[in-house]
């Protein structure tokens, strides 16, 4: 708990530095948009452009990574998918100690993995009515997730090749944050919530207690390249 604790402070912190020096980086973050600037969620749309964003997750089931590819469809609104992959902690899982101080999960039989391709929609809101560089965002869209589980007595490199496939899909829904830095450059902060059921084949983190939901709260920190 004090870890998840640590973590949520953490994400905080980097929400508020962004969130207070949004203008250091450009003296004139509005000078861009006003001339054509080419964010996806400015109020002014008349060119198609692209973006790329790259993102370090911290959710309910674990740590993670994930990129994703955006086209804006309409004004303020941007089509994305995305790849991501993280480990996957079962929430009833607890750590105990042997007599020589080594730590193991009682129960545990596999390591979890999962890899999440999202496809949704995200859209700026009260893009006519805010200035300056801050762009609020909901998102929502879909998940089908790959699931992939290795046998966790044999050791991490050997049990590579011992992977077992699972599925599972569920939507998701999302709001967040645009910090604007430059003409090419933005952060994001975003928090999610998806509900992602297994489907088919159990995944089991530990020994009958099957992983019947993927999905979760999670918080998402990034960098946006801007085309």
């Amino acid at each position: 708990m004090q870890h998840r604790a640590a973590v949520f402070v953490g994400i905080l912190f980097f929400f508020a530095l962004f969130s207070n020096t949004s203008y250091s980086f450009d003296n004139d973050p509005l000078g861009d948009v006003r001339s054509g600037y080419n964010y996806p969620n400015t109020n002014n749309m008349n060119e198609k452009r692209t973006q790329w964003s790259f993102n370090i997750m911290y959710g309910e089931k674990g740590f993670g990574v994930a990129g994703d590819y955006h086209i804006n469809i309409w004004k303020n609104t941007d089509f994305f998918a995305g790849l991501g992959f993280s480990g996957v902690t079962d929430a009833r899982e607890f750590q105990e100690f042997d007599i020589y101080g080594n730590s193991y999960t009682p129960d545990k039989v596999n390591r979890v993995f999962m890899a999440p391709l999202t496809i949704g929609i995200k859209h700026a809101m009260f893009q006519d009515d805010i200035d300056g560089s801050l762009r609020p965002t909901v998102s929502a869209g879909i998940m089908p997730t790959l699931i992939l589980t290795n046998p966790a007595s044999t050791n991490f490199f050997p049990a590579l090749t011992k992977f077992q496939a699972a599925f599972a899909v569920g939507p998701f829904v999302g709001v967040g944050m645009d910090f604007v830095q430059s003409q090419n450059v933005a952060f994001n902060f975003n928090i999610s919530y998806s509900y992602v059921p297994v489907i088919g084949k159990e995944v089991k983190s530990l020994e009958n207690k099957p992983i019947t939901n993927i999905g979760g709260l999670s918080f998402a920190i990034g960098v946006n390249l801007l085309h």
